[in-house]
């Protein structure tokens, strides 16, 4: 390495790495540490070749691309080696693979080191590359992380912490995610549940670094603090510190006041302390001082509270050293002092004038604790940059007069200065952190620390205050102040010696301080101790220190020093330093009068006392009485000057005792109470602590106040307020009445006395040229009144709240008594009237920021209208509704905006439901009385200017003139519209109807233009937001989510019905409007929106709404394009699939579907011809989906009459135009599926009952009687399957006349089909019979007619007992047979009629002709020939069979296929019927025979079952009759005749059957017949 580094890269370096690696593995210590430490010296050397290689961009060449955050960047061959290198070095770290070097190992320890050698030894380096940061970024980082995260082995921890420093440091801006990160990281560790002590302590070494430097600390917060949706660091840490300082108060010693550490050596170095300075005294002023108190516990110092090394540095440690019990709390000290000196180092040097820091030769503070904290010891008060000097004299000398000093400059007014940047994020750190620095302070002030660590403290105090004041900074100053007055002079000191030494007051005193104890106790159990809890164990610890100590007079010292520093910028703070001054000249007063007491106003001697001074004082408080008394009187005399002056000392005694104007609230108050008084600390200065004085003394300055303005009314009416003390008048009482922890009773007396003032504005009998000025004043002081009330936050008592509420309602009741007066001619204060009044409110943050017209509502509407009180409401409304009735007139158009939006947020608010109802119908009378007197109003200008506006911006935005009435119109309905979306139904209900009133009301004098206006900011804007909330319903998460999406259905609904009316009132006129198509399509695209939410209810409202705006009277040519829109939306959304599962009826579609339908009759009229034959079939296609997936009507049936839905249907399709080609055959296949609707509804609506639409399939049947009769001549009526779907619909009910059954009126509905396919097949036949030489397959129609035929004939099993009627309908078909029979046996046997056919008819007769059911054998199988079931053998059987319940639909059929193998006229088509029908005709006789022949010879002498009998005689008596056509029946041999073939096919069964007929005459008469007629005609 020493000779050949150079060329150590590549592979080379890879190699001589790997062996490093090796032996740094080996057992041998020296071979293994000469390896690490050979590691070390290779990665550092590589970085340097980086350097070098950086110096010479230009002689060297790019060898390779990396990747970086943005992409790659090109690298030389020295940064690629260090890029590999610091890759795998973090790879082998967090124990992954490397890349660039060979596989090995390494421990997590050694390569953190080695990452440490390389970024500390070249940070700069490292953090010049891209390709290097995006290395920390992707695997450094991640990996610090997740250690800090873990818990880790200390070893490993502390390298970790190590690197933070450096990386911190040198990379923060490259690397700000990670490092945010990282010290949000270090920042939660120091939280005692976070992590363990020792990990604590490496955190906070780590800060103390950071605070070391104070340009890091102004960086990180540049980087953090300062930016949006960044953590902020420094304040989370200053936050942190104040619970670490707390953390444990008996480990540090926290008392009431500060105290030594438990250390003997450090008890002498205090004794030197405190004797050096009650040695040198404050001359004037403090006559001797008391010694310090040890304290018990171990307190911070320097002996007891430090490491010898530090945590960090332990690197030879495995396991975690031990750590002194308060190492951490001196780490906390250190970290605020460094952040607090550092600030100074950089801030303090700025505030010198240029003409005087030329002049300074030595440094603002020097290091001498001594000069920090002393006085000078010239006379002269020190110069600004001039440290103060120890004066080891015994009395203090006279300071030097400022006078000639230079005002000291604000660094922030140094805006041109190069580091400005810096000096205006330091402000910004010093303005956020200081509360937290702040407790931190206050909780070491009262520990115990040894003299080193409280110097360090009260220097680095004084600094931070001293930049504050710099600053500008007021409030940070004053509260640094007031801690540094506390600490000179004690509230425990003074309170000591204030407290009267009477028994009682004492055992009062006494139970207080067991309460206060108690109280502690109970605060114990809820946590780390806070600031606040911190304080009261403050006030209720050892209460033995009476006196000042030599700690209180370094604080003191340091208080005037800072009085000499910011002097010429204090300003009212100087009362501070004061008062401080004061109460310490108090307390060695108090001294000296111990020997006197008092008892009941009386004066009692003691032993030694002087007598003649305790009368004096005595005689001096009685006389300042008397002339106070005389004073106040005679203020009415003074000069406004004069009295300014005296009122600003009134405001000074509640000024320090209340700050809320500075938000620096510093409450001292004991934990409990008495009953009767309100014990407390308030002042400024805190000096005095939970004494009745501080109530008395403030109702003091109240009642003063209420004297002066009864004495000096004339005054406050008639000047100026600059003058006549108006303004701090207001302020003082306002500062009262909004502290908190003042007494209730003192809060509403300064309140009362408010109104008494701004009860004098109403005053007739003002001047009145200053009038309209004063009353002005008046109601501005009631704003301000409202609004330095403080909002709740959860955490206030009952009390408290009742108090804020008394005291706001007495503004509000106050505000409505002076409107009644004089509300009438009120010119001006409107806006602090709706300010008052929307004060009920709770407004954003944001809102309440401003001048002292703030917590207006007319700059931001907030998106919840929260309140404060029901009770403050119905105040406040009172006086809107007063206006609102009665002073309309009075307010300016400037001013009605906020008139509205008030409204608005009483319409919002959700206390008081009659209130939001009672708000909707005020915005009515705004609108009357915007109308007023004005024929128009131009509102196209307006939507102009509306239209730039976001559309969530609308309702609070007003742009262009303000004054303009249209605008205000608008901004009333939009409002209105903004109302709609309240979550209570009533409210929005409301609020639509109002809309739609103001919008009727005033549409009569809108131009069409404006009336398009309308329609697209108010309209339009109103369903958006409809839209808007069923979306935020719909995915909420709420129990009644279903109810809540139910709502904004109704609501939608209620809306279109509003918007429906107003569209079809004024379709005419806004049709011819441009802008109407627009305004259309986009209400086109809400209800395509509305009907996606797949509502009932909703979708019945959007399709009433198109019908009744299409009703409209209006040219239909002009509405085309409307119409056309409608026809769109009715085509792709039918509401048969929506639902409702709020409704009290869920499926309940009839209403939605009787609007879809009744909606198509509208647009089907206004299209014309325009519906083509497609068009009518999706119609006919949604017409029937209505019909079928409807649900029942309640509480009526759909058997003997319709529903109105059905009703409607049907109407629908008779208006269906049929004159298109095709249109027809459309509509019957159609009315085809409607008649079989009965039939299927089981499958449909299996899990509910749904209608029977028995009524509908009849009035369908007449429509589709009617429909093929007018289009008999409509040939694509049989071409296509229209005609054969109309047969099949009609012959389902025929053939399933028993096993379907729904009771109803006659007739029934399978008579009613038959009845309408008889009437229908007469007409269609002779036109398939015209039909039968042209191409037109007219075979399905046939084969339905035959079916239909086959229906009517026969019966099947009933599901159900046999009917009574059934005699009845076999006569009813009989005729229809008979009927239909005629129209088809003269066509059967035409050409076009296939064999087939004929066939089916013939077998349809000899099916339902059956009387017994014959064996199954008897019957031919389908692999059989017809009649080769005949030669068949069985058993017989014996049972009696039961007749066919339709015998004679039976014989009927019997005697038709004797007719239809008879011989007739010989034609063609004769012959061919009678050839289809003779087999089955054989076969049926022959199943009677051979019937007989098997079964009769098993009864033995038994009879021959009746039925059977009858029907076997009746057969053969038809056999002997029948002369057969000659051809129906092919010849046989032998056989001669031609008519009675039929014979010689049964003539064997004939014989056989003679045989078993022996025994019975008249069968065997019958078959001898037969007999005897074969051997006459046949020879035989």
């Amino acid at each position: 390495m020493q000779n050949y580094a150079s060329q150590l890269t590549g592979d080379l370096l890879v190699t001589a790495l790997h062996v490093c690696f090796l032996l740094l593995g080996s057992k041998t210590a020296v071979v293994s540490n000469t390896a690490a430490a050979t590691l070390q010296q290779l990665v550092v050397t590589v970085l340097e070749k980086v350097v070098l290689e950086d110096d010479l961009t230009s002689e060297t060449d790019y060898v390779a691309e990396v990747p970086i955050e943005e992409g790659t960047i090109p690298v030389r061959s020295a940064a690629l080696d260090a890029y590999q290198l610091l890759n795998d070095l973090c790879l082998l770290t967090e124990g992954s693979k490397p890349q660039f070097l060979q596989s090995t190992s390494v421990s997590s320890d050694f390569g953190l080191e080695l990452i440490e050698s390389m970024i500390s030894n070249h940070a700069e380096t490292v953090r010049s590359h891209p390709e290097q940061i995006q290395i920390l970024r992707i695997r450094l980082m991640p990996f610090v992380i997740r250690i800090l995260s873990e818990k880790v082995a200390f070893s490993t921890t502390v390298r970790v912490m190590r690197l933070l420093p450096i990386i911190l440091g040198n990379m923060l801006s490259v690397l700000a995610t990670e490092c945010e990160m990282v010290l949000g990281l270090l920042n939660h560790m120091l939280d005692p549940d976070a992590a363990v002590i020792w990990k604590r302590v490496l955190c906070m070494e780590v800060f103390r670094g950071i605070h070391a430097e104070s340009a890091l600390v102004r960086s990180i917060y540049a980087h953090f603090d300062e930016q949006d949706g960044k953590r902020d660091i420094i304040r989370n840490h200053m936050a942190i510190m104040v619970r670490l300082a707390a953390e444990k108060p008996s480990i540090i010693g926290l008392g009431q006041q500060s105290t030594i550490p438990a250390i003997s050596s450090q008890v002498e170095d205090e004794s030197d302390e405190q004797a050096a300075l009650q040695a040198e005294g404050v001359a004037g002023t403090i006559g001797a001082a008391m010694t310090l108190r040890p304290s018990a516990a171990p307190g911070i110092s320097t002996y007891g509270s430090n490491m010898r090394i530090p945590c960090i540095e332990q690197l030879d440690k495995l396991e975690p050293p031990s750590v002194p019990p308060t190492y951490l709390y001196s780490l906390v000290l250190t970290c605020v002092n460094s952040f607090s000196e550092g600030l100074a180092r950089f801030l303090l040097p700025f505030s010198i004038p240029v003409e005087v820091r030329s002049k300074k030769k030595q440094r603002l503070f020097k290091d001498d604790e001594q000069q920090d904290i002393e006085a000078p010891e010239t006379d002269e008060a020190p110069e600004i940059d001039e440290a103060p000097v120890v004066a080891r004299k015994p009395r203090l000398a006279r300071s030097q007069s400022i006078s000639g000093f230079k005002l000291p400059v604000n660094p922030l007014t140094l805006e041109s200065h190069v580091l400005y940047s810096q000096i205006r994020g330091s402000a910004s750190m010093v303005d956020t952190c200081w509360p937290a620095l702040l407790a931190t302070y206050s909780t070491f002030f009262h520990a115990a620390l040894d003299s080193e660590y409280y110097h360090s403290l009260v220097r680095s105090f004084q600094k931070f205050t001293q930049v504050a004041g710099l600053l500008g900074l007021s409030t940070p100053r004053d509260a640094f102040l007031t801690t540094l007055g506390k600490n000179a002079v004690p509230p425990s000191v003074v309170s000591a010696f204030a407290i009267p030494s009477s028994t009682v007051y004492m055992a009062e005193r006494r139970d207080l301080r067991r309460r206060e104890n108690g109280f502690q106790a109970s605060e114990s159990k809820l946590g780390p101790p806070s600031s606040t809890s911190v304080e009261k164990s403050r006030q209720s610890a050892d209460l033995g220190g009476t006196s000042l100590n030599t700690r209180n007079l370094l604080c003191l010292r340091a208080l005037v020093n800072l009085g000499i520093a910011l002097g010429p910028i204090l300003q009212c703070a100087w009362s501070i330093i004061l008062e401080t001054l004061q109460q310490a000249d108090l307390v060695i007063t108090h001294i000296s009068l111990q020997r006197r007491g008092t008892h009941n106003g009386q004066t009692t001697p003691i032993a030694g006392s002087d007598n003649a001074f305790v009368g004096d004082i005595g005689n001096e408080i009685a006389a300042v009485t008397m002339a106070a008394t005389r004073m106040f009187e005679s203020c009415r005399d003074l000069p406004d000057e004069a009295f300014l002056n005296v009122v600003r000392s009134l405001k000074g005694l509640l000024r320090d005792l209340h700050s809320y104007e500075d938000g620096d609230v510093v409450k001292y108050s004991l934990p409990s109470r008495r009953p009767s008084s309100h014990r407390r600390t308030t002042s400024t200065a805190g000096m005095i602590s939970g004494l009745d004085q501080d109530v008395r003394l403030n109702e003091f300055v109240v009642e003063t106040l209420s004297k002066l303005i009864d004495f000096n009314a004339p005054r406050l009416l008639e000047k100026p307020p600059e003058e006549n003390g108006w303004e701090i008048i207001v302020k003082t009482l306002i500062d009262v009445l909004s502290a908190q922890q003042f007494e209730t009773n003192l809060r509403l007396r300064a309140a009362d006395t408010l109104s008494t003032l701004v009860n004098l504005t109403a005053n007739p009998d003002i001047f009145e040229d200053v009038r309209d000025q004063v009353r002005w004043q008046g109601l501005a002081a009631l704003n301000r009144q409202i609004h330095s009330l403080h909002p709740s936050d959860g955490n206030d008592s009952k009390a408290s709240r009742a108090c804020e509420q008394d005291l706001h309602n007495l503004a509000l009741e106050t505000l409505h008594g002076v409107l009644e007066q004089y509300g009438d001619v009120l010119n001006l204060g409107w806006d602090y009237v709706f300010s008052i009044v929307s004060s009920v409110f709770e407004q954003p943050s944001n809102m309440r920021e401003g001048s002292e017209t703030q917590g207006q509502i007319d700059s931001i509407l907030p998106e919840v209208v929260l309140t404060k009180s029901s009770k403050l409401v119905r105040s406040a409304f009172s006086s809107l509704q007063l206006i609102g009735s009665e002073f309309l007139t009075s307010v300016p158009k400037e001013c009605l905006s906020k008139l509205l939006l008030t409204m608005y947020c009483f319409c919002c608010q959700q206390d008081d439901f009659n209130i939001s109802l009672t708000s909707t119908t005020l915005f009515l009378n705004v609108s009357d009385h915007l109308w007023n007197d004005k024929e128009t109003l131009d509102l196209q200008d307006c939507k102009d200017a509306f239209d730039a506006i976001p559309q969530n911006e609308l309702s609070t935005t007003t742009e262009g003139n303000t004054t303009e009435y249209a605008v205000i119109w608008l901004r009333l309905l939009l409002l209105l519209v903004d109302s709609t979306t309240d979550r209570r139904l009533e409210v929005r209900h409301s609020a639509l109807h109002t809309i739609f009133r103001i919008l009727d009301a005033s549409a009569e004098r809108l131009r069409p233009e404006d009336l398009i206006a309308c329609q697209q900011l108010v309209v339009l804007r109103l369903l958006a937001r409809n839209e808007s909330a069923y979306q935020t319903g719909k995915v909420s998460n709420t129990s009644d989510q279903l109810k809540e999406v139910f709502d904004w259905n109704e609501t939608a609904g209620i809306m279109l019905n509003d918007i429906s009316g107003l569209f079809g009132q004024y379709l005419q006129a806004m049709v011819k409007q441009v802008r109407f198509q627009v305004v259309w399509n986009s209400f086109g695209q809400y209800l395509q929106m509305f009907l996606q939410r797949h509502s009932l209810n909703l979708s019945a409202a959007v399709y009433t709404s198109i019908g009744r705006i299409l009703s409209a009277e209006s040219e239909k040519a002009e509405i085309f394009p409307c119409t056309i829109l409608a026809w769109n939306l009715w085509r792709k959304e039918n509401p048969v699939h929506h639902t409702d599962p709020s409704a009290s009826r869920q499926g309940d579609n009839q209403v939605a579907l009787l609007a879809y339908v009744r909606c198509f009759t509208r647009i089907y009229v206004l299209m014309d011809d325009a519906i083509d034959a497609n068009q009518v079939s999706s119609v006919l296609e949604q017409l029937l989906i209505c019909a079928t997936l409807s649900t029942p009507t309640p509480y009526c049936g759909d058997i003997d009459n319709m529903s109105p839905l059905q009703h409607e249907i049907v109407s629908s399709l008779r208006m269906i135009r049929t004159s298109a080609v095709g249109t027809a055959a459309t509509l019957v296949s159609s009315i085809a599926s409607f008649i079989t609707l009965p039939y299927k509804r089981d499958d449909t609506q299996s899990e509910q009952r749904g209608p029977t639409f028995v009524a509908l399939s009849k009035a369908v049947m007449d429509l589709l009687k009617e429909c093929i009769g007018t289009h008999l001549d409509d040939k694509s009526l049989y071409s296509g399957s229209s005609l054969s779907e109309a047969l099949s619909s009609l012959t389902m009910p025929v053939r399933l006349k028993y096993r379907w059954h729904v009771d109803g009126k006659d007739p029934p509905l399978w008579k009613k089909a038959t009845t309408t396919m008889l009437n229908i097949l007469k007409g269609i036949i002779p036109k398939l019979n015209q039909l039968r030489n042209q191409d037109s397959d007219i075979s399905p129609v046939w084969r339905h007619i035959i079916d239909s035929c086959d229906a009517i004939i026969s019966a099947s099993q009933p599901a159900f007992a046999v009917p009574t009627d059934i005699n009845i309908d076999e006569e009813f078909d009989i005729a229809a047979f008979h009927e239909l029979n005629s129209l088809l046996v003269p066509v059967l046997g035409s050409n076009f009629v296939t064999d087939k056919l004929r066939r089916t008819f013939s077998q349809s007769l000899f099916k339902n002709s059956i009387i017994h059911e014959p064996h199954p054998d008897d019957l031919p199988r389908p692999d059989q020939e017809l009649l080769e079931c005949l030669r068949s053998t069985h058993i017989g059987r014996t049972q009696d069979l039961p007749p066919s319940s339709r015998s004679r639909m039976a014989y009927v059929l019997i005697d038709e296929l004797f007719s239809l193998v008879a011989e007739h006229d010989g034609s063609i088509e004769r012959v061919k019927l009678a050839q289809a029908a003779a087999p089955y005709f054989i076969l049926r006789v022959s199943l009677v025979l051979k019937a007989y022949l098997l079964d009769q010879p098993l009864r033995g002498r038994m009879p021959q079952p009746t039925s059977q009998k009858l029907e076997m005689l009746y057969i053969l008596r038809r056999l002997v009759e029948l002369d057969c056509e000659p051809r129906a029946i092919p010849d046989a041999p032998g056989v001669v005749s031609e008519h009675k073939k039929h014979l010689y096919r049964i003539y064997g069964l004939a014989t056989k059957a003679l045989r078993v007929a022996r025994r019975n005459e008249e069968m065997q008469k019958a078959l001898t017949q037969i007999i005897e007629t074969v051997s006459l005609d046949f020879g035989v």
